[in-house]
């Protein structure tokens, strides 16, 4: 039965930090998005694409899955834009996203199925039948509760600002400052929960 200390704290960390690149690399589009928008919804359509696709470019060889998914997202939401007339109606799609992944993060917690476990077995050895570790169902929980909350916080303060009729450049800096801070911090938190163990009591031999 795997347990917590089948992988090593290096290759632990390389896991929970790989996102992090790749969230630098899908937030360039946006932040050209937005500086188009200054000026009108066509120039940010423009801006954004470019961008996307020369992200995407660059960064196909070390970062094939950011390159593409952030290249995608990026087109499919400025088309959004385009077809709707709304410059903001470009980062609605990621509200609803991070809407749905928090309804589904608290939906597995819900159903005693954490999800984050399903997601870290297959890259994580350490998981391989995480559903068989009492230990490692624990974590599993408390590591689908710290990303829930993630996706629930970009989902009501992204969309409070959406509502609210936020301008897009005010938009793309709290989409960026909710996006690759705040998931700093969850894996920071993530790392932590994920290499702690619990100690089993140390009993006295008897007299």
């Amino acid at each position: 039965m795997p347990s917590l200390h089948d992988s090593s704290p290096l290759a632990d960390v390389a896991i929970l930090r790989t996102s992090r690149g790749d969230a630098v690399v899908a937030a360039l589009p946006t932040i050209a998005y937005a500086g188009g928008a200054v000026a009108n919804l066509r120039i940010a359509a423009i801006a954004g694409i470019s961008c996307a696709l020369v992200v995407g470019v660059f960064a196909a060889r070390r970062r094939p899955v950011a390159a593409l998914g952030g290249s995608l997202a990026v087109v499919f939401a400025v088309l959004l834009a385009l077809v709707t007339g709304e410059p903001k109606a470009f980062f609605l799609p990621g509200i609803l996203l991070n809407g749905a992944l928090a309804v589904g993060g608290f939906g597995s917690l819900f159903a005693r199925r954490p999800a984050v476990g399903y997601l870290l077995a297959p890259v994580w050895p350490r998981f391989t039948g995480w559903r068989g570790d009492p230990e490692l169902r624990r974590i599993a929980g408390a590591l689908t509760v710290v990303w829930s909350i993630v996706f629930a916080l970009r989902f009501a303060v992204m969309g409070g600002c959406y509502l609210f009729d936020a301008p897009p450049s005010a938009l793309a800096v709290v989409k960026i400052v909710l996006g690759l801070p705040v998931a700093a911090v969850a894996a920071a938190i993530s790392l932590r929960l994920a290499t702690t163990t619990t100690q089993e009591p140390v009993t006295s031999p008897a007299h």
